[in-house]
């Protein structure tokens, strides 16, 4: 099974378009319509990869490839107000204390700065390990080179991922909750199994409640990944608790007890005791 970068510069690596040529001769993101802002050490162009094919899977591996036309945003609109009327997007909004926030998507009344409703919005994808070999598929497509079905030694960080990710959900989760208002997280459904199996989540919908995963794939479209909507859960606070505290898949202190073990038989012939 192979894996390699599977979008480059906003299109799929099958894709040689003129189109495509021309934004990938200009290092720009199509997402946000201005040049790709990813670096790496090892180039000295943008780190243009937006998705990667891992095994059977393509997985997006940068927020930014949430903003295709707007469709995240739309679809959050639509959910949470029942329309696009009066509505105004603010990204990257502080809070002291907190941190930030992706996006606010804030209501207003018509013709005025007073607020009616807003909802908060995270954008959260995955992200690889030895990430240079990543990067050497990314210089042997640049130079012209096939790398279709070619295999590139990275992984993918997902366990890192969800334990930053998790945190952040119970933090801002709490503050949300406390306030009355609702968060979305977007995760691609790849991560999102990967987080609920962890967690032995089994959530469903309720627009009651204050933690909202809206979940996307990528699928093929006219020559494009498109962003396609799979499905909505939600959580309380209580509920993540609960599922972090009543975890299944907790490692056994005995499996310590026998790394520890290792080690000792290992230096044993080194161990000294000072008193």
């Amino acid at each position: 099974m192979s894996k390699h970068p599977a979008e480059i510069f906003g299109y799929p690596i099958e894709v040689s378009t003129s189109e495509a040529k021309e934004i990938r001769a200009k290092h720009r993101c199509p997402f946000m319509d201005k040049v790709c802002e990813k670096k790496s050490r090892l180039i000295t162009y943008p780190m243009g990869v937006c998705s990667v094919k891992y095994k059977d899977d393509i997985i997006a591996i940068c927020p930014r490839r949430f903003l295709q036309d707007q469709m995240v945003i739309g679809d959050i609109a639509d959910q949470y107000f029942g329309d696009r009327n009066d509505l105004l997007l603010f990204p990257e909004v502080g809070l002291r204390g907190l941190g930030s926030f992706d996006f606010v998507l804030v209501r207003h009344k018509p013709m005025s700065s007073d607020i009616e409703d807003f909802v908060l919005i995270e954008f959260q994808t995955d992200q690889t390990t030895s990430t240079g070999e990543l990067v050497e598929g990314l210089r042997h497509f640049v130079a012209g080179q096939d790398i279709v079905g070619r295999t590139y030694k990275f992984g993918m960080n997902t366990y890192d991922t969800l334990k930053r990710s998790y945190t952040q959900i119970l933090n801002k989760g709490v503050v949300v909750e406390s306030w009355g208002q609702r968060i979305y997280w977007v995760f691609q459904e790849y991560v999102y199994r990967n987080l609920s199996q962890r967690h032995n989540l089994d959530l469903t919908y309720d627009q009651s409640k204050a933690i909202v995963f809206t979940l996307y794939d990528l699928k093929s479209q006219t020559g494009r990944l498109t962003l396609a909507h799979s499905r909505s859960l939600s959580a309380t606070i209580d509920e993540l608790f609960y599922a972090l505290r009543h975890n299944p898949n907790i490692p056994k202190k005995d499996a310590l007890v026998k790394a520890l073990k290792k080690r000792i038989v290992k230096q044993m012939p080194a161990l000294q005791l000072h008193f």
